[in-house]
């Protein structure tokens, strides 16, 4: 009896799991022979997975399982490769969920068209209108960088004022997508790589309400709901702490300095935004070590090196602390920082007054918190 109650148990823990199958026909007649494809996806227990399939007469088939909706890849490719022969990449990124999808082209992946899904057509519509935007975007890269090579100050400025409204517009064409489609698992996406590299809580929040239930029930769903719960924990009003050791290897405790007001800075020696603060940081360090101020340099460097020639090379005489973890460091884990730079200025009492004060005004920005 009891093994039979285990069976059923099993059964049911087994068919509780998300398992929504799909089907992904194509046909390329004129790929050629000896090809195969590749599927790159997400499985229904949300690991990375790939399935491949050899292409007869021009047509293929994969079927398999996955759960919610996911970023997906396939890729054509000779069946064998040759020894020191590279093939041309030639592959396609796509959403895959339940149902029936279909591949449609002529002799590669990468020029076929792939529909069927709800999901895929979200995906379509969006890069519809937000592809032409980006192009125009990658044109003012490339005119910035021959500008930069060329020292051309005038075309520098220039481009500047250009690149504003196609930001703007950019950034318009993702918010409209995130706000009319809370139902989507491709918002969850956007909302993952656009929404929450450096998270303010109080702005983001508006964002996170309007998602779906099933759509925070997804992978990526429970990914941000994770990093949300996080930089909550970091928000202004919360006390933070943390131990860490310095660069003499000796443990350093924040709140042993409590009582004073403490810009905590996370940086790291690779990171160039951050390295062109520290003048900024230096002029204020200079102008309010003595009211009352200290600043804490915590480092998101993986080598030790590194971190201590990057602190000499830039004269940076505060509190300096590391493990050498880089982004798996404890108190970056714990408060979700997935990018730099970042800093906190906390009050005499170990709670956040303000977040992410940065720029050539920092002394100022930083002065209007200290009573």
């Amino acid at each position: 009896m009891k093994k039979l109650m285990l069976a059923v148990l099993t059964l049911l823990a087994v068919g509780s799991k998300a398992q929504d199958k799909f089907t992904i026909t194509g046909t390329l007649p004129n790929a050629g022979t000896d090809k195969k494809l590749i599927l790159s996806y997400i499985n229904q227990e949300g690991k990375n997975s790939k399935d491949s399939t050899l292409l007869q007469d021009g047509k293929f088939t994969f079927n398999g399982l996955t759960a919610f909706g996911n970023r997906a890849y396939l890729e054509l490719k000779p069946a064998q490769s040759e020894a020191g022969k590279k093939s041309r990449t030639d592959f396609k990124e796509f959403y895959l969920e339940k149902g029936n999808t279909t591949v449609t082209g002529k002799d590669s992946i990468a020029n076929s068209s792939i529909t069927g899904t709800k999901l895929q057509s979200e995906n379509l519509a969006y890069h519809e209108k937000m592809d032409p935007i980006q192009a125009e975007y990658q044109k003012i890269v490339a005119r910035y960088f021959k500008a930069k090579a060329a020292k051309d100050s005038v075309e520098l400025k220039q481009i500047s004022v250009d690149a504003k409204p196609v930001m703007a517009n950019m950034e318009a064409t993702l918010d409209h997508f995130i706000s009319n489609n809370p139902d989507s698992y491709l918002t969850a996406d956007l909302v993952l790589g656009n929404k929450m590299a450096v998270i303010d809580v109080v702005k983001f929040e508006p964002i996170y309400s309007k998602l779906s239930k099933r759509v925070l029930a997804s992978f990526t769903g429970k990914k941000i709901t994770d990093k949300y719960e996080k930089a909550k924990q970091f928000a202004i009003g919360k006390s933070i702490d943390f131990t860490l050791p310095d660069k003499d290897g000796n443990e350093f405790k924040l709140s042993s300095l409590k009582g004073k007001y403490v810009l905590v800075d996370f940086w790291a020696s690779w990171c160039v935004p951050c390295r062109a603060e520290n003048p900024f940081l230096l002029k204020a360090y200079g102008e309010l070590k003595d009211k009352n101020f200290e600043i804490v340099g915590v480092s998101l460097d993986d080598k030790r090196a590194n971190w201590l020639s990057a602190v000499k090379a830039d004269n940076l005489p505060w509190k300096q602390v590391s493990d050498v973890k880089g982004f798996k460091t404890e108190v970056a884990v714990r408060f979700g920082i997935t990018a730099i730079p970042q800093n906190v200025l906390i009050d005499p009492s170990g709670k956040v007054i303000a977040k992410d004060l940065r720029g050539e005004n920092v002394n100022k920005l930083i002065a209007a918190h200290i009573k």
